[in-house]
């Protein structure tokens, strides 16, 4: 076995903005984490803790960091007695796109995001006048600490978390895996400087930070391979590149050491239905690539 696969749980201890494309004055957020940022947040806090007095090496822990685990997207997750489940997004012929806990309940979208969603208004101050600079005024979306109540007669209001997997190499340094599994807090998405982002591991047992497993979603994977596989899921979990899908398209644009990168063609959003049975590698980036003999 090439790879161990794990499931970790992050519990929301602060608002959360994933920046999203805007809508006007509204800066929207996603509803998810992308596998990017959670290698950024391990990134940052591994270069950080090994800088001393310097200035961290991002890029090289980035890239080591890379070549030895593979992060998927987190999704919004709801604890039900002990446990969490994961709401995962799944487009479906004749309702768009929905939400499926992981134990059964649905969601359409627009309800979905009620549960989760509220919005704070900003603005830049002008250093000359201490007033609000002219056309700085927005508001920023914001996934919550707590979800709203599935029904308005119910007053209790239950914690959010993020419930996503990572993939291991075999040949991980000791010292790196160590260093992983000590890393309880991450600060993640926009506006952390204004104290969102804040995420704390729900450890798996007391030993044991993250829960082993061979089931990613609720999909077989294959960790024998040279590339951690997701063996013919019915739907993307990710960003994803495949000819044949039902959902949305969306281009993506990132930072990469300073550099804009954009991937040359669209991709199919996490949640997209796959239209044939494939299956696809899970890319150091995060993102689903079809695999060609498929």
């Amino acid at each position: 076995m090439r790879w161990v696969l794990y499931r970790w749980i992050w519990q929301l201890r602060a608002p959360l903005h994933i920046g999203y494309t805007p809508a006007g004055a509204l800066n929207r957020t996603r509803l998810y984490i992308p596998a990017r940022n959670m290698w950024a947040a391990f990134t940052a806090e591994i270069a950080r803790g090994q800088a001393g007095s310097a200035f961290p090496n991002y890029e090289d822990i980035g890239r080591e960091l890379q070549e030895h685990a593979r992060f998927t997207y987190l999704f919004p997750a709801e604890r039900v007695g002990d446990r969490w489940y994961a709401w995962l997004p799944r487009y479906e012929e004749g309702s768009g796109l929905c939400w499926h806990r992981e134990d059964g309940p649905k969601e359409p979208d627009r309800r979905f995001r009620r549960r989760l969603l509220y919005t704070r208004p900003s603005t830049a101050i002008a250093p000359g006048s201490g007033a609000a600079e002219e056309g700085t005024l927005r508001e920023v979306e914001y996934i919550a600490t707590h979800w709203k109540p599935a029904q308005a007669s119910r007053r209790d209001s239950s914690p959010v978390a993020f419930v996503g997997y990572m993939f291991l190499k075999n040949t991980v340094p000791q010292t790196l895996e160590d260093v992983l599994k000590d890393i309880r807090e991450v600060f993640i998405g926009g506006e952390t400087r204004y104290g969102f982002g804040r995420l704390k591991l729900i450890p798996f047992a007391e030993q044991f930070p993250w829960e082993e497993t061979q089931i990613c979603f609720g999909y077989e994977v294959l960790l024998a391979e040279r590339e951690p596989q997701v063996n013919k899921p019915l739907h993307l979990m990710a960003h994803g590149s495949v000819t044949e899908a039902k959902g949305e398209w969306e281009i993506l644009f990132r930072w990469d050491w300073q550099t804009i990168q954009v991937e040359n063609h669209p991709l199919w959003k996490p949640g997209s239905l796959i239209a044939n049975e494939k299956s696809f590698v899970v890319r150091p980036d995060g993102l689903w690539q079809v695999l060609s003999s498929a």
